[in-house]
């Protein structure tokens, strides 16, 4: 929601008078937000997460925002690895990670298996070459990406 013109001068005199700097802060609290490095491969992949059911397949539809992808995306092997454990886990068919780069707007969806590729073919229109696939503009699961998905 965008912010109004009152609520933008309200924020600006408080920082003013706090001698914080607005989008130093919002830098350093996007920063706070990307560091997963305590969490293992299964609490993120639990972290922000919801179960759909499309095509009669059972979906745990993960979602990570972060201003630092890279450091996700470093651990992908080994969260496509945990994708398994997971999904047997909770009863699902298939984990899908879409990792959010909320500066660049764009999400990587992890791919690790021929189920996944053939979701994000048919579902965004994408050509999947490798075991991952990013997605321009994609930032939301509940408005872009769980109307979107279908085998």
């Amino acid at each position: 929601m965008p912010c109004r013109p009152h609520d933008r001068a309200v924020a600006e005199k408080l920082a003013a008078d706090l001698g914080v700097s607005i989008p130093e802060l919002a830098a350093k609290m996007f920063e706070a937000k990307s560091d997963v490095s305590t969490f293992s491969d299964a609490e993120l992949l639990r972290m922000d997460s919801k179960e759909y059911t499309v095509a009669g397949k059972e979906l745990r539809v993960s979602v990570l925002e972060t201003t630092a992808p890279k450091v996700i995306l470093d651990r992908k092997a080994s969260l496509m690895r945990s994708m398994v454990d997971v999904a047997k886990e909770d009863g699902a068919d298939q984990v899908l990670l879409f990792v959010i780069d909320i500066l660049r707007e764009e999400a990587t969806l992890l791919v690790p298996n021929d189920l996944v590729k053939q979701l994000a073919e048919a579902s965004f229109g994408a050509k999947v070459t490798g075991d991952t696939v990013v997605l321009p503009g994609l930032m939301s699961r509940k408005k872009q990406i769980i109307p979107a998905l279908k085998l």
